[in-house]
């Protein structure tokens, strides 16, 4: 019981200071209500009075960290620092291309063009056509010939090299190789070799053209068609003019 006469005591006490009853006289109010209203702004002012302290306690280490943050942003730490850069190996660039569009014609099921693997060759290519029909001169079709890109295949038919068996000795349809007559001195010019379906060994017969050479006239023919003249020959690479004009005479078509 003490303890609330104390503060009536206090307030009495309060009530009778001179500008409190100044301040009730003034504004037409009890000096207890005056003495409550002085109490809650002295408490409003000794709490901003303290909070300002604070803040201005907290401000220079706010200054501090300021640089040492502003460092972390620019330049932040690596988790992996200390782990030891690797080399990458270098890989070999492969000159084969995925894929290649060819154009199958001739002697096969399906003709027309064909999206292939970049390795295949031209039996894929004939694979892919469906295969050889029945009259197909398969015998004359290099099969193991790499594709390119954008090559034709022409794949001939019996009768297209035919007429032209008994010369060459190339093997139709299954038949025993003709051989081709021996030339005797002074009659090698009589002997004529048909470009076309001539086999490597028959090609070899002629002046200047090695194995290379008949297997690049080979596959020339077996990529592009049969030669149409005679001339066309020298598209083949390593036939110029002046080996051309050495076998004229002893070829055709």
């Amino acid at each position: 019981m003490s303890k609330p006469r104390d503060k009536e005591e206090i307030l009495k006490q309060l009530e009778g200071l001179s500008f409190v009853e100044a301040l009730s006289n003034r504004f037409e109010a009890p000096k207890r209500l005056v003495v409550y209203v002085l109490g809650t702004v002295l408490a409003a002012l000794i709490l901003l009075i303290c909070w300002m302290g604070l803040s201005a306690s907290n401000a220079p280490l706010e200054e501090t960290l300021k640089p040492q943050i502003a460092n972390a942003l620019q330049n932040p730490p690596t988790e992996f620092s200390n782990v030891p850069a690797t080399p990458v190996a270098d890989t070999a660039i492969s000159t084969t291309p995925a894929s290649c569009v060819v154009y199958v014609t001739g002697a096969v099921v399906n003709p027309g063009l064909y999206t292939l693997a970049g390795s295949s060759r031209v039996g894929d290519a004939v694979k892919a056509a469906g295969g050889f029909t029945p009259e197909a001169a398969a015998a004359v079709v290099n099969l193991a010939q790499q594709l390119a890109d954008g090559m034709q295949i022409h794949i001939p038919r019996i009768d297209e090299v035919e007429k032209d068996a008994p010369s060459s000795g190339t093997p139709l349809s299954g038949e025993a190789p003709t051989p081709a007559p021996a030339a005797t001195p002074g009659q090698e010019g009589s002997i004529l070799v048909n470009i076309n379906t001539a086999d490597s060994a028959t090609l070899q017969t002629l002046s200047g053209i090695g194995p290379a050479t008949a297997q690049k006239i080979i596959d020339h023919r077996t990529s592009n068609g049969p030669f149409s003249s005679k001339e066309e020959l020298k598209q083949v690479s390593g036939i110029g003019e002046k080996k051309y004009a050495a076998i004229e005479a002893r070829i055709c078509v």
